[in-house]
């Protein structure tokens, strides 16, 4: 049951790691921008999906349709650690931004 709680994580690193290797197939700067934007598009509707699954859970479970408390608190916490994840993501690259605008000239 726990092994599932790391795929929110997982489908944020496979996104990452299919964007960098489609930036070393790709020797442009114009792809390689166009694939950060498609793989971080894909990385977002991930995290979707996650917190779509953990409200379906909830759901299920609040109207009595499922009984399955585990499974729906393991989809919650995967939605979670996705978003998480996702925000810690974010915050590195509002960080990198700065710092090149901060830059001397």
């Amino acid at each position: 049951m726990i092994k599932g709680i790391g795929s929110g994580v997982g489908g944020l690193e496979e996104a990452l790691a299919q964007a960098a290797k489609k930036q070393k197939a790709h020797g442009t700067e114009e792809a390689a921008g166009a694939d950060f934007g498609s793989n971080l598009t894909s990385a977002v509707q991930s995290v979707e999906n996650q917190a779509a699954q953990g409200d379906q859970s909830l759901y299920r479970v609040a109207s009595g349709q499922d009984a399955d408390l585990a499974g729906m608190m393991i989809a919650l916490e995967e939605a979670n650690i996705g978003l998480r994840a996702m925000a810690s993501v974010r915050d590195k690259v509002v960080e990198a931004y700065q710092q090149i605008w901060n830059m001397p000239i």
